[in-house]
């Protein structure tokens, strides 16, 4: 069967990953016996335009779970011999060994010896640091007691502001919308909130996950997830109406906020998206260039998962884009220069009450990426919402308080974007950012720039431009039998993988031929599930370079896949 093959994997150096500078610096200066947090990115990506071509005619929610398990399939496979080598040392010199299947990589904490020897296998791409001490939550640059003003304690001036109120009016409150807050926890026991908990009770699930304490009561104990949650979702059960979107649904999800926690940001993403959110919303932030997240934010863009993402209080300086939020957005803009990159990240800055962009909220350009650089920079934030005196819920009770930051800016964003979903279900990841941006209030100069990004959020014409893209798709294509992925990495030398879906649960045979049609190699013979399902070849010694062809046969349909073997 299709993991057999893994048993003969042997590393190489001819395609050895590497050591990010900054690991390699600190490992050279560490003990021997010292252990450090790495993520180990692991070799085998998704299609593309494979994924694209086998979800064409599913729903939102049905790509949605095809990818997670597209992305689940591929790890487990492409991982199997790095986890092997890590089983095998001791926990003197390997501990805490997490796989994560949304960024296909593997996190652990390892002395410099096994660091190296990682890296030195062909099918690891890079051994990045999986902590940085100042790394965690995007703290409040003020919090104080709330100030209702003219609006008095019904609705608060930020969800007036951007005209949310007034989608209610059109019959649009987020019903039905799943959203996911990775933060500090939420107190789901607040009166505008405990109505509006995500619960899962076949899994045993009950509002979310902690995956600080790793058990099932993400209750807040610091007060910053109870806020960001009601600036979502608050229905104002407890006197005043804070949330943007407040028929929606909170899946809470607790993550270690302190410091060096990204490996439950990237778990806490993988919940979400495999337990049916739509929109996640977070207001982290770590050392811009983290590979790993990006990789997991690009993953979720496949998956179809809007992701609203804190810029950071680190203005008025350019350059003070955190990661998360340095990942590039889902749609360019255009006065973006357009780049190959793109992921499901839309980052958000600041705004005050008289729509200026307050000195905290971090700005751009991003230039730190291989195709984001000085010559060529990432525009950021993408847009700007309320964030300077927010009120909305708070944690210990029924009361409110107010607090400032671009942390309270997102949670704007990800409301608006649950008004849209509820509006029109069908929107892609691309399209939601495209009418965020081109319907937000420009603030500064035309187009879009590195303090205000596109503009301030408007919800109003967000979800009237929602109701103008047509719901209804394209279903008269009826789905593939079978589909097969190109051959990665084309050419090949030694690891070639390659996924394969079928419609249907069946016998399948998957063998390699030559030009003259002689079978080669058999990767896998007998019955499958329906579903994508990944496989690994290793290329044997024996095979010379030439063209070959991964041929799949099932008992209604054949297809095949062109590859070049190099030696």
């Amino acid at each position: 069967m299709k993991y057999s093959a893994l048993i003969l994997i042997i590393a190489s150096l001819a395609a050895a990953g590497t050591i990010q500078p900054q690991l390699l610096k600190e490992i050279e200066l560490s003990p021997s016996t010292n252990l450090t947090p790495v993520f180990i990115l692991v070799r085998g990506e998704l299609d593309k335009g494979w994924i694209e071509t086998a979800t064409a005619s599913m729903t939102r929610e049905e790509r949605q779970q095809f990818v997670v398990q597209a992305l689940k399939d591929r790890a487990e496979v492409s991982q199997a011999p790095v986890l092997k080598e890590l089983a095998g040392y001791g926990v003197n010199t390997v501990q805490d060994v997490t796989p994560l299947w949304l960024a296909n990589a593997v996190y652990c904490e390892a002395t410099p010896a096994v660091i190296r020897a990682m890296a030195a296998r062909d099918d690891v791409i890079l051994v990045e640091k999986g902590a940085y001490e100042n790394s965690g939550l995007i703290k409040p640059v003020d919090i104080h007691e709330p100030r209702f003003g003219k609006y008095g304690k019904d609705v608060v001036w930020s969800v007036t502001k951007i005209n949310a109120d007034d989608v209610w009016s059109m019959g649009y409150n987020g019903k039905g919308v799943i959203v996911a807050i990775l933060d500090t926890g939420t107190d789901y026991n607040h009166p505008d909130l405990h109505n509006r908990m995500w619960h899962d009770t076949d899994a045993g699930y009950h509002y979310g996950y902690d995956f600080y304490d790793n058990d099932k009561d993400p209750m807040d104990d610091y007060g910053h997830g109870t806020h960001c949650s009601g600036t979502v979702l608050g229905d104002g059960a407890g006197g005043t109406q804070t949330g943007v979107a407040p028929g929606a649904t909170c899946m809470a999800l607790r993550i270690n906020y302190y410091q060096g926690g990204e490996k439950t940001w990237v778990q806490a993403m993988e919940f979400g998206t495999e337990h049916g959110a739509s929109v996640l919303s977070m207001s982290m932030g770590t050392k811009p260039g983290n590979s790993t997240l990006r990789t997991a934010e690009e993953n979720l863009l496949e998956a179809g998962v809007y992701h609203s993402v804190a810029a950071g209080n680190d203005g008025p300086n350019a350059g003070t884009i955190l990661s998360s939020g340095d990942s590039p957005p889902p749609w360019f803009h255009p006065d973006q220069e357009t780049h190959a990159g793109k992921s499901a990240v839309v980052t958000v800055g600041a705004t005050n009450s008289a729509d200026e962009v307050p000195d905290f909220s971090s700005r751009g350009p991003v230039t730190i990426w291989d195709d984001y650089t000085t010559a060529k920079p990432l525009i950021d934030p993408d847009v700007v919402a309320p964030g300077d005196d927010i009120i909305s819920t708070k944690m210990g009770g029924s009361g409110y308080e107010s607090q400032s930051g671009t942390s309270m800016a997102t949670p704007h964003v990800a409301g608006v974007v649950a008004l849209m979903l509820s509006a029109n279900p069908t929107l892609s990841v691309a399209r939601i950012d495209s009418i965020l941006e081109i319907t937000a209030v420009n603030l500064g100069s035309a187009g879009k720039d590195n303090t205000s990004g596109a503009g301030r959020i408007d919800a109003l014409k967000a979800v009237k431009a929602a109701l103008q893209v047509g719901i209804a798709q394209d279903m008269e294509t009826a789905p593939a039998d079978l589909l097969v992925s190109p051959v990665s990495p084309n050419p090949v030398r030694s690891l070639a993988t390659v996924e394969v879906y079928v419609a249907q649960p069946g016998n399948v045979n998957i063998a390699v031929f030559d030009l003259a049609g002689r079978v080669v190699a058999v990767i896998d013979s007998g019955e499958i599930a329906a579903g994508a399902h990944s496989y690994t070849w290793m290329v044997p010694g024996t095979v010379s370079s030439g063209v070959y062809f991964v041929r799949v046969e099932t008992e209604n349909a054949a297809a095949s896949s062109r590859m070049v073997v190099v030696r």
